[in-house]
């Protein structure tokens, strides 16, 4: 892998049930571990307004080692950055370099 700039943490759905006594378990969402990561800036404007306030709009490309994972929602962190919560788009698995590649 690239050289580590960052952490990704996947989105953890917990609860979501019936207890013991029939009552419904209400979910909460919580993140798992970081991990270590390469993230790259695919494209990123701070052009975004809406209601008088302005926002940017950025998409990654991150790059983890091997390892188990489940697209949904993850939060990244760059440099000591919050750089929020993403929906990954999609990711694939490159044999050649034992990494997954994570669009966001």
């Amino acid at each position: 892998m690239n050289k580590e700039n960052g952490t990704l943490m996947v989105k953890i759905n917990e609860g979501d049930g019936i207890d013991e006594n029939g009552n419904p378990i209400q979910m909460s969402d919580t993140f798992g571990e970081p991990i270590p990561c390469h993230i790259k800036v695919n494209s990123k404007s701070n052009l975004g307004k809406q209601n008088g306030n302005t926002f940017t709009v950025a998409s990654y490309v991150i790059l983890i080692d091997e390892q188990p994972f489940e697209d949904g929602i993850v939060k990244l962190t760059q440099h000591g950055r919050d750089l929020g919560e993403h929906s990954v788009l999609w990711s694939e698995y490159l044999e050649t370099h034992a990494t997954i590649k994570i669009f966001v």
